[in-house]
């Protein structure tokens, strides 16, 4: 890596470091060749445009912003969750909830799998690897399924 490519690198983390305090003004100019030039101080040969920055936006602002966006995407959720709620009022515990849904995808995937044609395999009382064929598989496929229509389904109402 020469030099030129270690000072862009360091740079941008250098200017990161320092705080910008309120507003700034800044001066652009162009030179001869007609290359446009930016500094904070105008240059003594040229006039040059003076231009005001805003206050660059805080740390804060950007924490703000993303608890308020996660603020609205919880009370989203909430009246999502709120109109599916049953009609005794009484809705189903957030960690049952996690707890189906994470089942159901395990169980999603493991009909996937069993549907798939891949070749399966299951231990035996001896401990032997024994592939799952002909009626052993379809015993699986059926058994897959039901756990699929149990962990897939609605929430029952209390």
């Amino acid at each position: 890596m020469n030099a030129r490519q270690l000072a862009a690198m360091i740079a941008p983390l250098l200017l990161a470091l320092v705080p910008a305090t309120g507003t700034a003004q800044v001066y652009s100019w162009k030179d001869a060749s007609g290359k446009v030039h930016y500094g904070d101080r105008p240059p003594a040969e040229r006039d040059a445009a003076a231009r005001k920055l805003p206050a660059a936006p805080s740390a804060t602002a950007d924490v703000e912003a993303a608890r308020k966006a996660a603020a609205e995407r919880q009370f989203a959720e909430r009246e999502k969750q709120g109109k599916a709620e049953p009609e005794d009022g009484k809705a189903e515990d957030p960690a049952q909830a996690r707890q189906r849904e994470d089942n159901c995808r395990r169980a999603r995937s493991n009909l996937a799998s069993l549907e798939s044609g891949q070749a399966r395999f299951t231990i035996d009382d001896k401990g032997e690897r024994v592939a799952l064929d002909g009626a052993v598989r379809d015993a699986e496929l059926a058994r897959a399924r039901k756990s699929v229509d149990e962990w897939c389904k609605a929430p029952p109402k209390k």
